[in-house]
């Protein structure tokens, strides 16, 4: 009887592992949305409206917070984190961070874009780059 108990352990090896049945394919699934939790970076591309066009009048440079507006209607207070940048120029486009207050979330349809706004009137827009 030892003799065999010996040899199944080698026996079990010897066959490899037991074959794994192939998942189902699962449904299409459904188009997720990006959250973003409050004061986290979120990384955008933003465009600064031209002077000529109702952009600011004088670049953003030190600590500005505004109301942004996401597509899909989230709206949040948020300042922008220019990383290196000195200033952002009316006219200019930067990849930055937005730093929002409370939590965003985009909407699931593929819109990435929002606008910033100052006393309710556009002076930038952007997209949410992924």
């Amino acid at each position: 009887m030892r003799p065999i108990l010996l040899l199944l352990p080698m026996l079990l090896a010897a066959c490899g592992p037991a074959p794994q049945e192939a998942a189902a394919p699962s449904a299409a699934a459904p188009a997720s949305r990006l959250d973003y939790p409050g004061k986290l970076g979120i990384p955008v591309r933003l465009d600064m409206l031209p002077a000529a066009e109702g952009g600011r009048a004088g670049p953003i440079a030190g600590a500005w917070r505004g109301e942004v507006a996401f597509d899909g209607g989230a709206t949040a207070r948020c300042g922008i984190d220019r990383g290196g940048l000195a200033e952002l120029v009316p006219g200019s486009s930067h990849e930055v961070r937005l730093i929002c207050a409370s939590a965003v979330q985009l909407s699931g349809d593929g819109r990435r874009g929002f606008r910033v706004l100052e006393d309710g009137r556009p002076v930038a827009s952007g997209v949410v780059l992924p």
